[in-house]
């Protein structure tokens, strides 16, 4: 089923790439429950969810509804889902349908409707961020493992073909004729090809818009991928109408202004007839990494075996045919030269054979250089990285190399302090014993002394036991002295030296 529907309403479409009349336009979508009365509940009484629908109908006339379809039956409630032209046409709707009666006839009951606004599944910002935080697995200094890259899915591979030239037109036309004027049965395969697939470049031009496009990858380009993916099971006919697709921006802006452009929004198209179409799209943030530098090189590798493994198979399959055609040529000739024919086919089926091996490890070597590379450049940062750690570390050591020096140097300072107040104290001691009388002077000489001796002697361990806990709290802490004796109110009776 297509998603494809014909559009009457202009009036909210934003340009998205006039150049080829691609526009964005609202999805206007509400809700509509009908509960169902108590009565017909017990009762178990069914009706008729078409005549309910006619009755939706009915009530927002003149307007029409794009599709009206059934979400949900239940025991208490049915509700469906509805989409009109445009936001104001929903609107107005709302108004008509909430909180009315209608009367169903076959059940002669009557039933109250609620309508409101459809909520549409969007990711959000907080959504996408939380994700690539959270993920162990995605480093976000790395494109492709952060958010940068849109996943939209649906969009219609006619819209997104590449515009035919005039004179390939007439091309094309001539091969379809053929040179007797006669019309040949098929056209040329590589027509049908182009006209079936979509366009890289029409699809970075259109959505080029938001922002600078680093990387696009369109999955059913790749015949590779598509025999994998249709492997075992027939395709869709909506794989064959839409296609899916994944733009990488350059900058964290462009990604976000996609994603902020696109939501709640459906794909319009106006033909050269000036009439319009829209196709339902989903826009999500990719999730897979399928855009980082990891997941390309690992798809152009099986990509390479596959074509690598196809060759072989087209060898093989050579091989069978010319063998078969010696076969049925043993019938026709004599011995002689069907064995001459045979050694020169056999010959020439060795050189070929030689040459894919010769091309195959060729391949591999180059393949083995690039991964040798890349493993030398991750050896390189490796290495830096354990050269900036060693680089810290001196200077670590260099810092409390310094600290210690600034101890050392705090040591030095009060121990002259110290030596200074005692000198002092000695001249002091010296002065006033001159100046006392001849019969005092012995006994208060001996009392001075002592005194003295006392107060050195208490100086001398209240320093060593402050100069103890400096040491303390500088091996314990990374701080300099002057940052401890900063923080230390305690020690303000060093005025005492």
């Amino acid at each position: 089923m297509s998603n494809i529907a014909q559009c009457k309403d202009f009036s909210e479409r934003v340009d998205l790439c006039e150049s080829l009349h691609m526009y964005l336009k609202p999805i206007a979508r509400i809700n509509i429950s009908v509960p169902i009365p108590p009565t017909m509940r017990v009762a178990g009484a069914t009706m008729s969810t078409w005549e309910i629908m006619d009755k939706i109908r009915e009530l927002i006339l003149p307007d029409e509804f794009v599709f009206l379809r059934l979400l949900k039956t239940a025991g208490e409630l049915y509700r469906f889902e509805g989409e009109l032209e445009s936001k104001v046409a929903a609107r107005s709707c709302l108004t008509r349908l909430d909180n009315t009666l209608i009367r169903i006839e076959s059940t002669g009951h009557e039933f109250r409707l609620r309508a409101a606004d459809a909520k549409l599944p969007y990711p959000t910002r907080t959504e996408w961020e939380t994700f690539f935080r959270e993920s162990k697995s995605m480093n976000e200094t790395k494109p492709g493992e952060r958010a940068d890259t849109v996943h939209i899915e649906g969009l219609p591979i006619r819209w997104f073909q590449a515009k035919q030239n005039p004179m390939q037109a007439v091309q094309v036309a001539a091969a379809a004729i053929g040179p007797s004027g006669l019309s040949l049965s098929a056209p040329t395969p590589n027509v049908d090809d182009k006209e079936n697939k979509p366009s890289l470049e029409v699809l970075q031009q259109v959505f080029s818009t938001f922002g600078e496009i680093r990387c696009c990858d369109i999955p059913s380009l790749d015949p590779f991928r598509i025999s994998q993916i249709t492997l075992g099971a027939a395709a869709s006919p909506v794989q064959d109408t839409t296609f899916d697709a994944y733009i990488q921006y350059s900058e964290y802006i462009g990604f976000v202004k996609a994603m902020d452009a696109c939501r709640n929004m459906k794909l319009m198209l106006i033909d050269d007839t000036n009439a319009a179409y829209t196709a339902n799209i989903k826009v999500d943030f990719d999730r897979t990494r399928h855009l980082s530098d990891r997941m390309i090189k690992k798809r152009r590798i099986e990509q390479m075996k596959s074509m690598e493994i196809n060759k072989l198979k087209q060898a093989e399959a050579q091989r069978i045919k010319d063998e078969d055609e010696h076969a049925e040529a043993d019938d026709l000739t004599g011995s002689k030269d069907i064995t001459k024919d045979s050694r020169r086919r056999q010959r020439e089926e060795k050189r070929r054979l030689k040459r894919l091996e010769h091309k195959r490890q060729h391949e591999e070597k180059t393949l083995a250089i690039k991964i040798a590379l890349e493993e030398r450049k991750m050896l390189i940062a490796h290495r830096k990285l354990e050269s900036m750690r060693l680089l810290e570390e001196l200077f670590n050591r260099v810092k409390v190399q310094i600290a210690q020096e600034e101890l050392n140097k705090k040591e030095r300072e009060l121990h002259t302090e110290r030596l200074r107040g005692m000198d002092m104290d000695t001249s002091n001691s010296n002065n006033s014993s001159s100046f006392m009388p001849s019969q005092l002077l012995p006994q208060a000489t001996t009392k001075e002394y002592k005194s003295t001796n006392n107060n050195n002697n208490n100086n001398k361990e209240i320093i060593e036991a402050q100069l103890n806990e400096l040491r303390k709290e500088f091996y314990q802490k990374d701080e300099t002295i002057d940052d401890i004796l900063r923080k230390r109110t305690n020690i303000i009776d060093r005025k005492v030296f």
